[in-house]
């Protein structure tokens, strides 16, 4: 998984000029979802000049990406799940109180389950995160950027 979304938001803009059969979108939460043409959305952007919208768009997108290219090819696992817990912070209480944070990093990293839980241990025995049942809580203090 690439990275979650916040309501509302458009997705499919950014990739118009490839064929992108192997995304897919999955809600984690109850969600209402419209779906429209390619050539549609251009139209409806181009007759209510929305250029200046969908530049805004495009330019939070690239930046999602790069931060998500950043984070997964951290120089260590222990980085890569210090940011996904982060991020996890940052995601609704619904979808926090549903997903275990072994879960939450092992689908969004190439990460395995046992260096998560390993880590995730350390960080609990070490009073830096509060977990219950495998959810994540609260982060306490600041998690150390080295392990």
């Amino acid at each position: 998984m690439m990275n979650s979304e916040s309501a509302p938001y458009v997705f499919g803009l950014s990739n118009q000029l490839s064929v992108s059969d192997y995304l897919h979108m999955q809600t984690l939460e109850p969600s209402r979802i419209a779906c429209l043409s390619l050539s549609a959305a251009n139209t409806i952007i181009a007759e209510k000049d929305l250029w200046e919208s969908l530049a805004h768009l495009l330019i939070y997108t690239a930046g999602r990406v790069y931060e998500h290219c950043t984070r997964i090819s951290a120089p260590s696992s222990y980085a890569i799940i210090r940011s996904q817990l982060y991020e996890l912070m940052q995601e609704s209480e619904e979808l926090r109180s549903s997903i275990t944070a072994a879960n939450y990093i092992q689908s969004r990293t190439f990460l395995s389950r046992s260096s998560i839980m390993k880590i995730l241990a350390e960080l609990k025995k070490g009073s830096y995160i509060t977990t219950e049942r495998g959810l994540l809580l609260q982060i306490k203090q600041g998690i150390p950027l080295k392990y």
